[in-house]
């Protein structure tokens, strides 16, 4: 959903706690030690036509899977923690899984970034979970696509992936592409430092944000069973 310029499952565990598919499939033993360890581990992917690769950060959280989407899909308080994202708001709700935000984020050497994302939040089998975002507008930047990938792991932690896709639109892309990835991979930082933090000093704050996961979760429900009618 976030990166600087904008910014499943169930899991298989070995008696040891490495995974066996899932989220971290395509990561190299290296890589998923270093996860599973409280690292981060982060993969570039080429896409042809566009300026800058698809970004792929993986981290674990100490939290649940429902914990950690319930914080990351509350758009509006995305500023009090995402770096650079000066401000956040939701200015549609689509539907209750889905809302149209507008996010002030500042830019190095060029003016500030102001766009709109459409988010949308879907629950996974196996107790996951996928946030998923798409540019509308910007002043800026051509194009962005992105998700944030949520799964459990063992008891009361998740792995999550964070994909991002961004097209800039400045002439100036390639010096700008170096801290942008940086920034990508401090957001997950961010993700993971936001939602701890409210799980071991801020309970009421956290629970508050899961009864409004909740309570949009079975407001998707509801419309699916008027659909089926």
């Amino acid at each position: 959903m976030i990166s600087r310029f904008l910014p499943v499952l169930a899991l298989a565990v070995f008696s040891t706690g490495m995974a066996r598919g899932g989220i971290l499939d395509g990561l190299d033993a290296a890589q998923r030690r270093a996860v599973f360890e409280g690292g981060q581990a982060s993969v570039e992917e080429a896409v042809e036509g566009k300026p800058w690769p698809r970004v792929r950060v993986y981290q674990k959280v100490g939290a649940s899977p429902e914990e950690v989407a319930a914080v990351f899909s509350d758009y509006g308080k995305a500023h009090t923690f995402v770096p650079d994202v000066l401000s956040s708001r939701i200015v549609e709700s689509r539907s209750p899984h889905t809302h149209d935000v507008e996010y002030e984020v500042e830019v190095p050497i060029l003016p500030d970034e102001r766009y709109t994302a459409r988010n949308s939040l879907e629950a996974l089998p196996g107790g996951g979970f996928r946030v998923s975002w798409k540019l509308l507008t910007a002043l800026q930047t051509k194009d962005a696509v992105g998700n944030l990938l949520i799964e459990p792991h063992g008891e009361g932690d998740s792995l999550i992936c964070y994909t991002n896709l961004v097209t800039p639109g400045s002439s100036m892309a390639g010096l700008l592409r170096k801290p942008a990835m940086a920034r990508m991979r401090k957001t997950v930082d961010a993700i993971v430092e936001k939602v701890e933090l409210e799980k071991s000093e801020r309970p009421s704050e956290l629970a508050a944000q899961v009864e409004k996961l909740r309570v949009s979760l079975e407001g998707m429900a509801e419309g699916a069973d008027a659909d089926d009618e």
